[in-house]
């Protein structure tokens, strides 16, 4: 038997050829890949904090608004150029025998990561991670003294996405109602 040569010297180079094109097809998709990910989890990541913002501003939002709606009187002030809400009320003592209880709605003082605080307990922002910035006015619907109805604005701004989110919303005052009436005969 006679072994051709000519066969063995073709194919001694072609091994470490083809390992080398197919290690660099290899790295060429696996980074593709790798790009594909990191850009999903990105998009992911930012609707996760968009979310988180507009969770926070629901949040804010139908705080005051249960506020106002139970409450006996609404004082609207400014403060460091920000609404404060300073509401007087006796539903979250349970009845309207019971001390009268202040809540207060203001913004703090933070420059970039602006917080809504009831009571001096934030409300918004507790969450540093996310970066939000959320604002809120509040006027009176009307300009005469019996006013019941106020509107609410919250204005939140997320660090990463720099997109706003608006939300606006009215409470009406319900105030004290009779709710049923005794004749006398």
């Amino acid at each position: 038997m006679k072994i051709n040569k000519f066969l063995y010297k073709n194919n001694t180079g072609s091994i470490l050829l083809e390992t080398l094109l197919s290690l660099n097809l290899l790295v060429i998709i696996s980074l593709s890949l790798t790009v594909l990910l990191l850009s999903i989890l990105h998009l992911y990541i930012k609707n996760l904090y968009q979310i988180e913002l507009r969770t926070q501003m629901n949040f804010a939002a139908e705080c005051m608004l249960q506020d106002i709606k139970h409450a006996e009187s609404v004082i609207i002030s400014q403060e460091n150029g920000h609404d404060t809400i300073i509401i007087k009320t006796r539903a979250a003592t349970g009845g309207t025998d019971s001390t009268p209880t202040y809540i207060t709605y203001r913004q703090d003082n933070l420059k970039y990561y602006s917080r809504i605080l009831k009571n001096n307990n934030p409300i918004t922002g507790d969450n540093t991670f996310c970066s939000t910035a959320i604002r809120f006015t509040c006027k009176p619907i009307s300009v005469f003294d019996n006013n019941r109805t106020y509107s609410i604005e919250l204005k939140g701004r997320h660090q990463m996405t720099q997109k706003y989110f608006y939300l606006e919303s009215a409470a009406t005052v319900l105030g004290q109602r009779i709710m049923y009436e005794v004749k006398n005969e």
